[in-house]
This record gives C-alpha cells, sequence and structure tokens, in this order.
C-alpha cells in the first residue's frame, strides 16, 4: 500500500475545485480498441491502482480548520460501469463526464467500459481535475490496461507528489511571486483581456450540463504536413490547431471583419519547478495561459498561429503560469460552503469568454499484447460556464485526435459540429 495523501489542498487544486462548482471540470482518458479486454480484469486493475497511487485513494473534504483538504479513503471503491453501446459511445461517455464529485466522496476518480462492435471494446477513467492532469491520465490509463491484459509486471507503491505550489522556483514563489504577480495585474488594468461576446452561445450558471464530444481524427500524413506548415510559419502545431478553432469560431461572427477572440491553453508546468516531478503517478501540475487575437479571414491562419504560439512563448518564459495562481483567487481561504462557492462565481462572472485548447502533445503507443491492440488513446473536458468550446488534442502513433467538447445547453448541437467540420477543413487544408 503506499503512502497517504494526506494534506490541505493548495491554491491551484482549490482553484480547481471551486472551478468544479461552477461548472464541471471533471477529464476523462479515453481508450479504444480490440481484442479480449475483459471488464472484470480492468476493474481489479483499478483497484491494484488504487493501492498503487495516492491520489486514487482520496476524498477532498475539509480539515479541522475548515480548509479543503485531501483525506485518506484508502478502503473507497472506484465505481466501474459497464454497458454495450453502438459506434457513438462517445454520447454515452460524455452523459457521465459531467457528473461532479460531492464534498467528501471517494475516490476522486470512475472508470466506464463499452462493449462496441465486432470485438471493439472502449475504455474511460475520468478524474476530478485536483488529483490529476492530462500527462498523469494517459499514463495511469496505460497502465491499466497493460495491467488488466497481462503486460505490465510487477509495480511498487507510489509516494505522493508534492503540491504544485510548494515546487515554484523562488523567484515566482512567495513573496517575491506575489510582488511580481501584483506587478502583472497592474498592466492587465491597464489593458484587460477583453474579448467579443460570441453569437449563439449562451452563458448562463446553473442548470443542467449537456456535454457533447465530436471525434476528430488526422493520420500521419495529415500530422506530418501540420508540423511542416508549423515550421513554415515559426509556429507550433499547438499554434496552428489553436489558430484553426479561432478561425472556425470567426464564422459565428456575420458582418464582423475581425472580432477579438481569446484563446485559453492549460500547460504542463513539470519541466518550470524547482525539483522536477514525473508523471508516474496522477496528480495536478497545470496552469491557464490566455492570448487574444484578432481574427481575420482564412488566408491569416498562419500568421495567427505564428501570434499565439510567440505569445504563450513569451508568457512560459516570463513566468505567468506561475504568476497565474498569485492573481487567482485565493481558493484555499475561501470556505467550501455555499456562500464560499457564491463568492467564487461572482470573481469568475468577470472572466471574458474564451475558447480552450489543450494539447498533451506525443503520447507513447502501445504494442498489442495478449491479444489485445489498443488502437487511440485520446483525452475530454467539457467547457465552463464562460468557454463555448474545448478542443482537447494529443497524439498517438502518429495520429492527431481532437475532441471538439461543448456544451448543449450553452452552444446548439448543430453550432458546434459546425464549428468542428470548419476546424477538419483548417486544418486539413493547412496540412496540404
Amino acid at each position: 500500500m503506499s503512502r497517504p495523501l494526506d494534506r490541505p489542498l493548495d491554491r491551484a487544486e482549490a482553484f480547481f475545485w471551486f472551478l468544479d462548482r461552477c461548472s464541471s471540470m471533471n477529464f476523462a482518458i479515453l481508450a479504444e480498441g480490440s481484442g479480449p479486454l475483459e471488464a472484470d480484469r480492468l476493474e481489479a486493475a483499478l483497484a491494484r491502482a488504487q493501492e498503487r497511487h495516492p491520489a486514487l485513494a482520496v476524498a477532498i473534504d475539509t480539515d479541522a480548520a475548515g480548509r479543503l483538504a485531501f483525506v485518506p479513503r484508502p478502503g473507497a471503491a472506484a465505481a466501474f460501469t459497464r454497458e454495450a453501446a453502438g459506434e457513438d459511445w462517445h454520447a454515452a461517455l460524455a452523459a457521465r463526464l459531467a457528473v461532479p464529485f460531492g464534498l467528501g466522496e471517494a475516490p476522486l476518480v470512475r472508470a466506464h467500459w463499452f462493449g462496441l462492435p465486432a470485438g471493439r471494446w472502449a475504455f474511460a477513467v475520468v478524474f476530478h481535475h485536483a488529483i490529476g492532469d492530462g500527462r498523469s491520465g494517459f499514463r495511469l490509463a496505460a497502465e491499466l490496461i497493460d495491467d488488466a491484459r497481462g503486460a505490465g509486471g510487477a509495480r511498487d507503491p507510489v509516494a505522493p507528489r508534492p503540491s504544485l505550489m510548494a515546487l515554484f522556483p523562488e523567484a515566482l514563489a512567495g513573496d517575491a511571486g506575489l510582488a511580481r504577480a501584483q506587478a502583472w495585474k497592474a498592466e492587465l488594468k491597464a489593458e484587460p483581456l477583453r474579448a467579443d461576446a460570441v453569437p449563439g452561445f449562451r452563458r448562463e450558471e446553473g442548470g443542467e450540463v449537456r456535454p457533447a464530444i465530436h471525434a476528430l481524427r488526422f493520420d500521419e500524413r495529415v500530422v506530418e504536413g501540420l508540423a511542416a506548415r508549423a515550421r513554415l510559419e515559426g509556429a507550433s502545431v499547438h499554434g496552428l490547431i489553436g489558430a484553426a478553432e479561432l478561425l472556425a469560431a470567426r464564422s459565428l461572427f456575420e458582418g464582423e471583419a475581425s472580432p477579438t477572440l481569446m484563446l485559453t491553453s492549460p500547460v504542463d508546468l513539470r519541466g518550470s519547478l524547482a525539483a522536477p516531478v514525473d508523471d508516474a503517478t496522477p496528480g495536478f501540475y497545470v496552469t491557464l495561459l490566455s492570448s487574444l487575437a484578432r481574427v481575420g479571414g482564412p488566408e491569416s491562419l498562419g500568421a495567427l498561429a505564428g501570434h499565439l504560439t510567440r505569445d504563450l512563448r513569451r508568457q512560459i518564459g516570463q513566468g505567468c503560469g506561475h504568476l497565474f495562481y498569485h492573481l487567482a483567487a485565493p481558493a484555499e481561504t475561501i470556505p467550501p460552503t455555499a456562500e464560499g462557492v457564491a463568492g467564487f462565481r461572482a470573481w469568475m462572472r468577470r472572466m471574458p469568454p474564451a475558447f480552450l485548447l489543450s494539447n498533451v502533445g506525443r503520447a507513447g503507443s502501445m504494442p498489442e499484447a495478449g491479444g489485445v491492440s489498443v488502437r487511440e488513446i485520446s483525452f475530454a473536458l467539457c467547457p465552463m460556464a464562460h468557454q463555448p468550446l474545448f478542443v482537447a488534442a494529443s497524439t498517438w502513433g502518429g495520429r492527431l485526435a481532437l475532441n471538439v467538447v461543448h456544451d448543449a445547453a450553452r452552444l446548439p448541437g448543430a453550432t458546434a459540429g459546425a464549428l468542428a467540420s470548419r476546424m477538419r477543413e483548417l486544418l486539413l487544408a493547412a496540412a496540404g
């Protein structure tokens, strides 16, 4: 059994817990394949993983001081559902994606297995975002599948990792970090981030959340073409995908020559911490960085990709990813009560509308084992009240997966489908 995770949430973790009270911030890792991958063996693998990984055996509850804290719950079994599904199994998963984890609920992970036609299957692991991120989620999903098909071998318990903010570099932590954040805050007051309202998008809080997933897939030839186009434009593939997302959104603005739109990117901070931390166990090590852009016509794709890439790199280089949490509401001090959540929601209402692009980059493929082939692993997350789309990108086995997620209670399905189709067109054209 691993050493338990037993400490207060830091500001970053608590911030995402409060985000989750405003709108579901669960994320799912999705795996698809074929062969004899039995649901019972996956469930047993998940139970073993709970013994190894500290974050899989906790609840988030209040401690004696009334703070949000990770509280060990080693005996709590993860929910594991099984069902036969058709080709559109994404719809069944989407309905489960936004189901919240309650205060005190344990564990903070659930699993869903879908039997598909012709001997195929799909498997999804849903996480509370405060205990994991894309990189560590991918790693865990692969571990579970390998364990279930007998390809993993013996695994030792994993020690709890330090919290994200406990590993901030000295210049970005404590009073020094706060001073830099206050200087940045003054700059933002002088020139606030303002994005245009998105036509057809209902920015509403509360009520039913109905996520839906549009799955876009691109083969190796397209991925190579996108990489070549990105190099030509002095951009990253992330910047190119983000440009396609914003250009697709521009189609909603009738008569508006160049609307100002915002792209927010979750960014992994593991490479810029005071001490190295790996992704061998679920943990939360991401931040949020946003860029504004005037979005013109399709001919501006390359220039827009370059702008988004340069601006994101600038912010990373200036430590804005770390400083974001000094600017954010001090969530670790807010009581997790109805009044505290209401106050946090009032703070969130100041957020401008934003399109999301989360990109975990390249993940290693998995060779066939035990007669089981894994065709793809991807991920998905439901957008928040101020986010029309959440695009989750990953490259697996040389192929690019984009899961375009929207909340049908805020953005009509036909509109979201048209935006996803337009993204596909733009990316295929960019790849040549």
